[in-house]
């Protein structure tokens, strides 16, 4: 019984921290997903917000600042979501990433679904504000609006649901 233990607490003679393997993967999957799998924005944006929303809720707003910048990061470097529309991706990378911190701001503030819907409301307010304010600076192309208006909203309002069902039966055990 007690080897079987041990086992459990240590791999090739290290201590495990399961905590720290479950927010380091987090990190790894907010910046490989937008490069291996690219595409669709729906599908891409639902699991990116999930990841955000789950570490917010799980880890707090300090240790899932790299959740909110590696997916941009990612997406911006490869060019995969908006085929050719990189350099204009270029402007908006620090917006969509204090976009995605203010949502995980407002998942700390109190961990209730209405205090997240604020949050992906106002992120998603927040980036419509901007790329409009960048169509007439720049002339960012129109097709922005969508997939950084209403699409947010939908991304957001998945990737909250599915936090909320992955996050809540675990630590209503701890």
């Amino acid at each position: 019984m007690e080897i079987s233990t041990t086992l459990k607490k240590e791999l090739f003679g290290e201590r495990l921290n399961t905590e720290k393997i479950l927010l380091y993967s987090i990190y790894v999957l907010s910046f490989f997903v937008p490069l291996i799998i690219g595409k669709p924005q729906l599908l891409i944006g639902s699991f990116i917000n999930t990841l955000i929303i789950y570490s917010s809720l799980k880890y707090g707003f300090k240790k899932s600042i790299p959740v909110y910048l590696l997916p941009s990061i990612a997406a911006t470097s490869a060019g995969l979501l908006f085929e050719g529309a990189t350099f204009f991706l270029l402007y908006l990378m620090p917006f969509i990433m204090i976009s995605n911190g203010i949502l995980g701001y407002f998942v700390t503030l109190k961990k209730n679904s209405l205090i997240i819907m604020i949050g992906v409301i106002l992120k998603a307010l927040f980036l419509y504000i901007v790329v409009n304010i960048l169509i007439d600076t720049i002339g960012l192309p129109q097709i922005f609006l969508t997939s950084m208006g209403y699409i947010q909203v939908i991304t957001a309002t998945i990737g909250a649901v599915i936090a909320l069902l992955l996050y809540i039966p675990f630590e209503s055990k701890s």
